[in-house]
């Protein structure tokens, strides 16, 4: 949830390697449970990658981490 706030704070389209919580992930998680994420988010329909961009298909509104965990829960449930 925190990836997907994080990429609405900057504009929605932005290069893998300069997300702070993509990197944590990638640091702490190794590069398996990173591409498991990012595979769970692109099967959701919320993010779409582009070569080394990751771009944000859905609409997501960046404030509290529970309301945007509500919203994406939302979005999944409804498949969009």
């Amino acid at each position: 949830m925190l990836l997907l706030r994080e990429l609405a704070y900057r504009g929605g389209k932005a290069r893998l390697k300069y997300l702070k919580v993509y990197r944590t992930i990638l640091e702490w998680g190794g590069g398996d449970y990173a591409a498991y994420i990012l595979n769970r988010l692109k099967d959701g329909s919320l993010i779409k990658i582009d070569g080394n961009y990751i771009i944000l298909t859905a609409t997501i509104q960046p404030s509290s981490p529970t309301r945007l965990e509500r919203e994406a829960r939302e979005m999944l449930i409804r498949g969009i």
